[in-house]
C-alpha cells in the first residue's frame, strides 16, 4: 500500500503531542499520590489520659526522725578542745558530748570574784558608818544631811553588790556552757565539728536523736491531712497502717506544709518511706481534671494554655484552650477545656498540629 510521505508528516507529530500528554497524565497522577503521601503522613504521638483531681493520686516520700530530737549549739563562743561524741553513739542525759577552752572564762570569772569581794568589803564598811552613826540620829546629835549621806552611802554599796553578784553568776554561767551535754537519752545523728575549730553561740554543731519515730513529708498546701487521718505507708519492702500526727499550720516557701506521720518504732532513723495521698480533698469545689505539664502549651497567661487532644475517632488531632489552675508534682489543674478520661499529646506537640492524623502510643508517666 503507498501512503503519501506528506501524511507520514502531518500524522508524526499527532502521534506525538498524544504520547506527552499520556506521559504528562501518568506523571502528574504519579505526582499527586506522592504528595498526599507527604502531606498526610500518620505519625506516632505520645499520648497521656486526663484524669479526675479527685481521683488522683500522688505519692509523697519522708524521711524516719525522732520524735524527739535535739540539736545541740554551744550558748558561748570559743575553741573547740575536745568532742567525746561520735555519730552512732548511745549517749545518756547529761553526759558531756563536747567542750570548749574556758580559760578565757575562768579569767572572767575569777575577776567578777574579785569585784564581788570588793564590793561586799565596801557594803561592809558602810554598814558600820551607819550603825556607828544611828545612836547620835536617835539622840537628834546627827544632822539629817549626815544620816542622808551614810544611807546613800549604804544604799549604794548594796546597789553594787548585787551588780557585782549578777556579774560572777553570767561568768559561772558562761564557764559551765563551755561544756555541751546531752539534753535527753538517745543516739548521735549529726557531729559536725572537730577539737581546734571555733565556733559562735547557737550554731548547731550537733544533734542527739531520741525516743520515738516519725516520718515527716511535705504536702501542697491545698492538701489539709487531719491528726488521727487513716493512710498507709509504703516503705523497706513493707505497707504498714499510718496515722496523721499533725500537721504544720503555716506554709513553707513554695506553698507546702510540713506533715507528721505515724511509723514503727523499729523503723530505721533516716529511711525513706512513701505514701500515696489524694492531691485534692474528694468534694472540693476546685476539683476538675489534672493533665501532664508536659502536655500544656503556653498561653498568653499562665492560666491560660493549649492543649493537643484526640477526637472521638481516636486518630485526628484537635486543639483545645485549657483554662489552668494549680500545679501539683508534675501535673496541672484544668479547671475549663478537658474532661476526665479524654486522651492529650504529652511529646513532640510542636511538631505536630490540628487536624493531622496519628497513632496514639501511651505515654509512661
Amino acid at each position: 500500500m503507498f501512503i503519501h510521505p506528506n501524511y507520514l508528516w502531518q500524522a508524526r507529530p499527532a502521534a506525538l503531542t498524544a504520547g506527552m500528554l499520556s506521559l504528562a497524565f501518568v506523571l502528574s497522577a504519579c505526582s499527586h499520590s506522592d504528595t498526599a503521601a507527604v502531606a498526610d503522613p500518620v505519625r506516632p504521638a505520645y499520648v497521656a489520659t486526663a484524669r479526675s483531681s479527685e481521683e488522683a493520686l500522688q505519692t509523697f516520700v519522708g524521711d524516719v526522725r525522732a520524735a524527739r530530737r535535739a540539736e545541740l549549739s554551744f550558748a558561748v563562743a570559743g575553741l573547740v578542745t575536745s568532742v567525746t561524741a561520735q555519730v552512732g553513739d548511745v549517749v545518756r542525759q547529761g553526759q558531756v558530748l563536747a567542750s570548749l577552752d574556758d580559760q578565757p572564762l575562768q579569767a572572767q570569772l575569777a575577776a567578777a570574784s574579785a569585784e564581788l569581794q570588793r564590793s561586799q568589803a565596801q557594803l561592809a564598811e558602810a554598814q558600820h558608818r551607819v550603825e556607828r552613826m544611828r545612836p547620835a540620829q536617835q539622840a537628834d546629835a546627827a544632822s539629817a544631811t549626815e544620816w542622808g549621806a551614810v544611807q546613800l552611802e549604804l544604799a549604794s554599796a548594796q546597789a553594787a553588790v548585787n551588780a557585782a553578784q549578777a556579774q560572777r553568776q553570767q561568768a559561772a554561767w558562761a564557764v559551765e556552757q563551755a561544756r555541751l551535754r546531752a539534753p535527753i537519752n538517745g543516739v548521735v545523728s549529726l557531729r559536725s565539728l572537730e577539737p581546734g575549730q571555733a565556733t559562735g553561740p547557737g550554731t548547731p554543731v550537733l544533734a542527739v536523736e531520741g525516743g520515738g519515730r516519725e516520718l515527716v513529708i511535705q504536702v501542697p498546701g491545698n492538701l489539709n491531712l487531719k491528726p488521727g487521718q487513716a493512710i498507709t505507708l509504703h516503705g523497706q519492702g513493707e505497707t504498714w497502717p499510718s496515722r496523721v500526727l499533725r500537721s504544720a499550720e503555716r506554709l513553707d516557701a513554695g506553698g507546702v506544709r510540713q506533715v507528721w506521720l505515724a511509723v514503727p518504732e523499729a523503723a530505721q532513723l533516716g529511711s525513706t518511706w512513701s505514701v500515696a495521698l489524694h492531691s485534692l480533698k474528694r468534694g472540693d469545689a476546685q476539683a476538675g481534671v489534672q493533665v501532664p505539664l508536659r502536655a500544656v502549651l503556653p498561653g498568653k497567661t499562665s492560666q491560660v494554655g493549649s492543649a493537643l487532644r484526640l477526637a472521638a475517632d481516636g486518630q485526628t488531632l484537635e486543639q483545645v484552650t485549657l483554662t489552668l489552675g494549680a500545679v501539683v508534682g508534675d501535673w496541672i489543674e484544668v479547671t475549663q477545656g478537658l474532661h476526665a478520661g479524654e486522651q492529650v499529646v504529652v511529646a513532640g506537640a510542636l511538631a505536630l498540629r490540628a487536624g493531622m492524623k496519628v497513632q496514639p502510643v501511651v505515654a509512661k508517666l
